[in-house]
């Protein structure tokens, strides 16, 4: 009986220091692939004394169809802006508590009045990095030619007819929005005539399109599998440091502007780790390496001023004003995104 009661007392004790096996002590993250620093995140198990475990999903549809369907209690979640107000709408957040955040107060005033456009009142998201969305190739495979313009224009190159060489994102607002904007519309605009463009531009360029998918050109565009590749910008430069083969521009027409945040979700089981863990990432320092990790221009001012003038003076990180007043972010719609949802599937399905 002795040895039981040494033994049942020295596994408490074991738990009591290790934490990691105890729900309470373990916080689920569901986020984007390669999105944050891995090192950041031994660095705040250590100081926290628990585990941070992290999924990872592709689009913002798959992350709420998960998020919905699931019985898993995440945490904290990484949404772009339309779906932060979707999620908002179907009661999924809760509202943040900023006393329990003390370097908040690092993040932009301007990009914080951006995120108010769907989080009014920034009252229920922290933005964790903003980017743009281009085209990233393989310089071996596709001709100067074909890219000289830096246009949208390669995705329907006839250089590409019948190679089914190219990928576009698995997000409609994505692809729709490239084919809006290469037609002269906002990647918002769902009416008739909006559409009826749109998919003529898209009828053009899904003849080249072997698939829509949001993670294989990481690898494929490198290895040659995939020439052409829709993608967000900081994804392609990661590639791009280990591949001098590839190269990646922003669209001389303009794109999508978009803003990725964190959120706690109402159903977390452990907020106050939570709130820990986001104000360890708005740290300056720390939000300075994850923006140097993830290749992303970060919405915090005081990681901004930390990094190398190299940095910021990288246009495909952090665009000039003329080239940003071309941009459009991605807002939530509504119903009408289903214009939009609609086209996509006409499209995919072709």
């Amino acid at each position: 009986m002795k040895k039981i009661l040494l033994f049942a007392l020295v596994l408490s004790v074991l738990l009591g220091i290790g934490g990691c096996g105890k729900r309470g002590n373990t916080l689920y993250v569901f986020n984007w692939s390669d999105y944050i620093d891995p090192d950041l995140i031994k660095e705040f198990e250590r100081a926290n004394n628990c585990k941070v475990r992290e999924s990872t999903y592709d689009s913002n549809e798959n992350m709420l169809t998960k998020v919905m369907s699931s019985r898993q209690a995440y945490d904290i979640v990484v949404p772009s802006g339309d779906h932060v107000s979707i999620m908002q709408r179907q009661n999924l957040l809760e509202p943040l508590d900023r006393s329990k955040l003390k370097n908040y107060g690092n993040l932009d005033p301007k990009l914080l009045a951006k995120a108010s456009s769907f989080d009014p009142g920034n009252l229920y998201s922290v933005p964790y990095f903003w980017g743009l969305t281009g085209l990233i190739y393989n310089i071996k495979q596709v001709p100067p030619d074909v890219v000289a313009t830096q246009s949208w224009s390669a995705l329907g190159d006839p250089f590409f007819e019948g190679k089914q060489k190219i990928t576009m994102l698995e997000d409609a607002r994505e692809v729709v929005g490239a084919a809006l904007i290469f037609a002269g519309f906002d990647p918002n605009d769902t009416s008739p005539q909006a559409m009826a463009e749109a998919e003529k531009v898209l009828l053009v360029w899904d003849k080249n399109i072997t698939q829509y998918d949001s993670e294989s050109f990481k690898t494929e565009v490198a290895n040659g599998t995939t020439w052409l590749a829709q993608g967000y910008n900081g994804d392609a430069l990661q590639r791009m440091v280990d591949h001098a083969d590839l190269g990646f521009y922003l669209p001389v027409e303009g794109t999508s502007l978009w803003m990725d945040n964190m959120v706690i979700m109402k159903s977390s089981q452990n907020k106050e780790l939570a709130y820990k863990f986001i104000d360890f990432l708005l740290d300056a320092a720390n939000a300075k390496r994850n923006a140097e990790y993830t290749q992303y221009p970060t919405p915090n001012l005081a990681a901004y001023q930390l990094l190398d003038d190299e940095i910021k003076a990288n246009l495909l990180i952090y665009p000039d004003e003329a080239y940003l007043q071309k941009c459009h972010m991605i807002q939530f719609i509504g119903e009408r995104a289903g214009a939009i949802d609609k086209l996509f599937e006409q499209i995919r399905m072709n």
